[in-house]
């Protein structure tokens, strides 16, 4: 799932050893340390902790991973400041920024920065060039929240802009983004996120949540075909 990491742990516990033939363990533990996604997308810390997992061990010499039952699993998410910047201008983000639409004009959206600010808002600024027109300048803040476990949500958003028509672009973008950052559209094929708590530290974001791995995922992520 990764294309990147520079540091990667994994604890297997399995008493006694011979569960390992049967293809069962008794927990399973993973820390991963800037860890870069396929799609761009970046982490400063991933960890992962879930009980008993068991697999068709037979399906194994086939090249296949087949889950015997569901998995649950806790974890811990940590985003620096640069770690989100370098995400959002990352094609793969960028392309569903430009879904914003604006009169049915296209948007091509540039330098975008990501900050934490001491009142614990993310604050998000871009240009943004809506077709060949003269490019605009859209800037918010806002608290995160997390609605029912399953959406991210961009709250009190304080929308700013060097003209009216930025200002209502930046309201846009962040209309958007909620109606992205929908953990049912993000989660990889087989498996369910959920996210308990978000945590604005400075310079970081820290995210703490569970995911449920009905079969083992794949690489893309349903919503790469929205």
């Amino acid at each position: 799932l990764f294309k990147h990491a520079e540091r990667l742990e994994a604890r297997v516990r399995a008493e006694p050893i011979a569960k390992l033939l049967q293809g069962r363990i008794d927990s399973f533990e993973l820390r991963g340390q800037h860890l870069q996604m396929y799609n761009g997308l970046r982490l400063s810390l991933l960890e992962l902790f879930c009980d008993a997992v068991a697999i068709d061990f037979s399906q194994i010499w086939q090249g296949r991973i087949k889950l015997r039952q569901p998995v649950q699993a806790t974890m811990r998410v940590v985003l620096s400041e640069a770690d989100l910047a370098q995400s959002f201008n990352t094609p793969f983000v960028l392309s569903k920024l430009a879904q914003v639409g604006q009169e049915g004009k296209p948007l091509s959206f540039h330098q975008v920065e990501v900050h934490i600010t001491p009142e614990q808002r993310l604050q998000l600024q871009a240009e943004v060039q809506p077709g060949g027109a003269k490019p605009l300048q859209v800037s918010f803040s806002a608290r995160i929240e997390v609605l029912e476990r399953r959406r991210i949500c961009l709250a009190d958003p304080l929308c700013e802009g060097d003209t009216e028509e930025g200002r209502a672009l930046s309201q846009a973008l962040v209309d958007h983004l909620n109606a992205l950052l929908d953990l049912d559209r993000l989660a990889l094929q087989g498996s369910e996120l959920r996210v308990d708590r978000v945590c604005l530290q400075p310079q970081q974001m820290i995210l703490y949540g569970s995911a449920t791995l009905v079969r083992f995922p794949t690489r893309q992520p349903h919503w790469e075909n929205a």
